[in-house]
């Protein structure tokens, strides 16, 4: 085989998997805002390759952020989801409960 034709085998491959990863990512956290999702501003999605200082253990993640939400106490929004779909955290940290009360659901 070339080393271009695996080249680019390689690059579809890696292709694949960080849409399969996105795509997962953005699955939890539309199922973590809730139907109807409450509205949220601009949106910017991002993966920090390199590790996110922020956490411990600097894992990588994708990051998701919004403002300015509708969500009272949220008016900025980020989530952090590894490549396998996990949330690792969320800011605000309460954010599921100020959803499910932005829901009037009950736990």
């Amino acid at each position: 085989m070339r080393f271009t034709t695996l080249l680019l085998l390689l690059v579809i491959c890696f292709l694949f998997l960080a849409g399969a990863s996105w795509g997962a990512a953005n699955y939890r956290v539309a199922d973590l805002l809730g139907a109807p999702p409450p509205k949220m501003g601009k949106s910017k999605t991002s993966f920090d390759y390199h590790g996110v200082a922020a956490l411990p253990g600097h894992p990588r993640a994708w990051i998701f952020e919004y403002g300015p939400t509708a969500i009272p106490g949220a008016s900025k929004v980020r989530i952090y989801v590894d490549p396998t779909a996990h949330i690792l955290r969320t800011e605000p940290a309460q954010l599921a409960e100020l959803l499910n009360t932005f829901h009037n659901r009950d736990n």
